[in-house]
């Protein structure tokens, strides 16, 4: 029988720009503590018209992100993560949206937007100081979320985690077009 550690696994959502930066594509990864891939999802390009440019503004980056991008791939996915980890604090929207625990999780010092100040995460892999920002639905489950990511950190570095879905994008959209 697995032990609660080893059955726990993390989810990672990205949401990239397409190498011509007129769409986006969104990826997921669920690994497990130890950042093995158990499952990886990616859409296909969403490439806004320019009606829906104009009718959304400001707000379509959120909008292809989390409506047309996460959500879909939060609902397709087999394997369910017990947080979603998100580079980017706007997609902690997906919270409130969608459902699932959604920490942003970044390198202090670096910017991300909307974010005044993190908290931070302990975390030894990779040698990175990270700071998070949670959106979780039961405030007594987050000690045991937050317990459950610094555990991982200290197994893998969660921020190259991204990287190697950026990495994957990239080669799937040289393999074929529907991603690039």
């Amino acid at each position: 029988m697995e032990s609660t550690r080893e059955a726990d696994l993390l989810g990672f959502i990205s949401i990239e720009r397409t190498n011509d930066s007129e769409g986006y594509i969104g990826a997921l990864m669920v690994t497990d503590y130890r950042g093995y891939p158990q499952e990886f999802r990616a859409t296909t390009a969403v490439r806004p018209t320019l009606v829906q440019k104009a009718l959304y503004g400001s707000q379509l980056d959120h909008y292809v992100g989390i409506q047309l991008c996460a959500r879909n791939l939060i609902q397709q996915v087999q394997r369910k993560p017990v947080v979603y980890l998100v580079a980017s604090v706007e997609l902690l929207d997906l919270a409130a949206e969608v459902g699932p625990d959604v920490l942003a999780i970044w390198v202090p010092g670096e910017s991300i937007a909307r974010s005044t100040a993190g908290t931070d995460l302990k975390s030894k892999a990779g040698n990175r100081p990270l700071v998070y920002e949670a959106r979780i639905a039961e405030r007594a489950d987050e000690s045991r979320i937050i317990g459950f990511v610094e555990s991982c950190a200290t197994s893998f570095d969660l921020i190259e985690a991204f990287e190697r879905m950026k990495n994957a994008l990239h080669l799937l959209g040289q393999e074929d077009k529907k991603f690039s």
